[in-house]
Order: structure tokens, then C-alpha cells, then sequence
């Protein structure tokens, strides 16, 4: 395809360095489709890569598009991929699998030591096209709103951590409410879970977590959340806590207030390193899972099914904005006046 596209860069190494390009609309190579974005979603890693965290300096090397939640539809295929994919609406799976590493040949490409992120070691969507691999064009149902299609990356991540945990009866506390979060106050409620119950200090996303179906939000600025969690749970805690916070505070506070035999699902990434009394948890029979991203890809499937079934995460997003004000989208999301931002090429 001719012509040139308007995309954000980072331009350089550093914290800043993003800049609103015009670059010529790239052409997809052998197995890989070229898809006209519709929209795109700010993650947590584009304000990482923004602000040059360590996250973004192992991997990057600018200059490079960013961005990798989005959906849209493919308007030209590669060679060797069938043309019958031409206008089907996608959503991209983001790890990029070598499918060669012991790993990947182990039925764990979602762990594949060779893995290549979209928007991080390659160009990514926030542009008006996108070049991604066919095998992770994920095919969106169009029975599913625009907004819920273009946040199915980080849904995926939510789902794969709940598919970790038999959520069905259980109380569940969900530590932290932003975007991710959020999506997983609704999955667990959509799992079956009798009562749900968030940890989060910022009000505007303590309000929408109770529109999201959470029973009750502990603020643990102005209550003892061991104490409140204990109590909310017939005095034992919680069976399940999802982790979607990343801060000492919450972490350690979980690590308290949990189940004896109860499930931890770690989704946020810490920025840094956290003690945690081990014996304390380990002892009292705690199973503790990590996540990373989607299992490739028994969990589009699963979520494909709760989407199906009515499950709705748009109460997760905020705004809808230009990509020219993408700045701005960043704003909302650091000062915490933002939920999840979505940008419109």
C-alpha cells in the first residue's frame, strides 16, 4: 500500500522522547498481514517505555513505533498468508514466539525465552497501520463493541490469571483498581465468584470499581485492611487475591490477610524488588501463580467464550482521544484521573 501514515515514536533513548511521525505505511512480509488500525489502547509498558524505565532499556532500541493493544481490520496479506483474511477484524496477540526454543516446543510459547513484544522490540500500533505476524492476528467478533475489541490484550492477561484459580463460590480480593484491575473485578464476578472485594486508596477508581460489580472497596489509607479483608471473609481472609497493584503496601498486606489454603495470582510487575515473609505464607498453604500475557492461545478461546456470554470491560475505559493528543492520554493515566485511554488514528 502507498502513502504515509501518522504514528508515535520513540524517537531516542531516555525518559520523554515521543514524538508524532509521518512515516510511509509499511508492507507486510512473508506470514504477516498489514492491519488500518481503529483504535488503540495505552498500556502500562508505553508509560514504562515513555518514562525509560528498566522494563524499556532491556529491550528497546529506539527509534520505534509504540504501542500493542488495538483493534482493525486487515487490508493486505503477505505473502503466503490467505488472502481470505483481507477485511477480518483482528486483535493482536503481542508475543511474538520463536517457536523453535525448548520452551515454545514444550507447548509454552507464551514463555518463549526468544519472545518479541509489538510496539516494544518491533513497530507497534499506535499508527494508522500495523504490520504483525498472521499466527497473531487474533479474528474479534464484531458482536463485540469497538472498545472491548481493542483492550482484548490486556483482558487476556486478567483471564489467563483467573483461569489460574477455580473462582466459582470463592470471595475474592482484587488489590489495586486500575485498568487491569478492574477487568478483573468483572471476569471474576462473570467466573462465579460469590463476593469480590477490591484494596484501593485513589476514589475515582474505587467509584468505578463498584460499577464494575466489585462488593466493596477498602481503602487502606483510612481502615486496617488485614483486619477489614479478615472480616469481610468470616474471619479467615480471602481464598483468592489477584494482584494487580504492584506496590509494597498491597503486596505485603495480601501476604497477611490471605486464606490459609488459599490462591495468589501475581499480575502487576513491581518496579522493584519486595520482601515478603515467605514462611509466613508458604506455611499456612498458600499456592502462589505468576502471568505472563495470554497462553498462546488456549486463553483467546476462554475469552472469546466470557465475551460471549456477556462479559462487558468498557466501565474500565476513561477517555477516547485523538492520537494526536496522545500526550495528554499519558497525563490522565500517571495522575491517576485516567482509567484506561484509548487512542483514535
Amino acid at each position: 500500500m502507498n502513502g504515509t501514515m501518522k504514528c508515535i515514536v520513540k524517537t531516542a533513548a531516555g525518559p520523554g522522547n515521543l514524538e508524532l511521525q509521518t512515516r510511509p505505511i509499511p508492507s507486510p512480509g512473508p506470514g504477516e498481514v498489514l492491519a488500518k488500525v481503529h483504535l488503540a489502547a495505552i498500556c502500562g509498558t508505553d508509560i514504562h517505555i515513555k518514562n525509560w524505565a528498566e522494563f524499556a532499556q532491556k529491550r528497546m532500541n529506539p527509534p520505534s513505533i509504540i504501542g500493542h493493544e488495538f483493534c482493525g481490520d486487515i487490508v493486505e496479506a503477505g505473502e503466503g498468508v490467505d488472502p481470505s483474511r483481507i477485511g477480518q477484524l483482528i486483535s493482536a496477540e503481542t508475543h511474538i514466539a520463536c517457536h523453535k526454543c525448548a520452551l515454545c516446543m514444550d507447548g509454552k510459547a507464551h514463555l518463549c525465552v526468544n519472545t518479541l513484544g509489538l510496539g516494544v522490540h518491533i513497530n507497534g500500533c499506535f499508527a494508522e497501520y500495523v504490520v504483525l505476524p498472521s499466527e497473531n492476528a487474533m479474528v474479534c467478533s464484531p458482536d463485540v463493541s469497538e472498545q472491548n475489541n481493542a483492550i482484548l490484550e490486556p483482558l487476556g492477561t486478567v483471564v489467563q490469571a483467573a483461569t489460574k484459580v477455580a473462582a466459582a463460590g470463592k470471595t475474592v480480593a482484587v488489590t489495586g483498581c486500575g485498568p487491569m484491575g478492574l477487568m478483573a473485578v468483572a471476569v471474576m464476578k462473570k467466573m462465579g465468584a460469590r463476593k469480590v472485594i477490591c484494596s484501593e486508596i485513589n476514589a475515582y477508581r474505587a467509584g468505578a470499581a463498584m460499577k464494575m460489580g466489585a462488593d466493596l472497596v477498602i481503602d487502606p489509607s483510612k481502615s486496617d485492611v488485614c483486619a477489614e479483608m479478615r472480616r469481610q471473609c468470616g474471619g479467615l481472609g480471602p481464598d483468592i487475591v489477584l494482584e494487580c497493584s504492584g506496590s509494597q503496601g498491597a503486596i505485603q498486606a495480601a501476604a497477611e490477610y490471605i486464606s490459609a489454603g488459599g490462591e495468589w495470582v501475581q499480575i502487576a510487575l513491581p518496579s522493584r524488588e519486595i520482601p515478603l515473609n515467605f514462611t509466613n505464607v508458604f506455611y499456612r498453604g498458600v499456592n502462589m501463580y505468576g502471568v505472563s500475557g495470554r497462553e498462546m492461545f488456549h486463553t483467546w478461546k476462554v475469552m472469546t467464550g466470557l465475551l460471549d456470554a456477556g462479559l462487558d470491560c468498557t466501565g474500565c475505559i476513561s477517555h477516547v482521544l485523538p492520537m494526536e493528543q496522545f500526550a495528554e492520554g499519558f497525563a490522565l493515566m500517571e495522575s491517576g484521573q485516567g482509567l484506561k485511554v484509548l487512542l483514535k488514528p
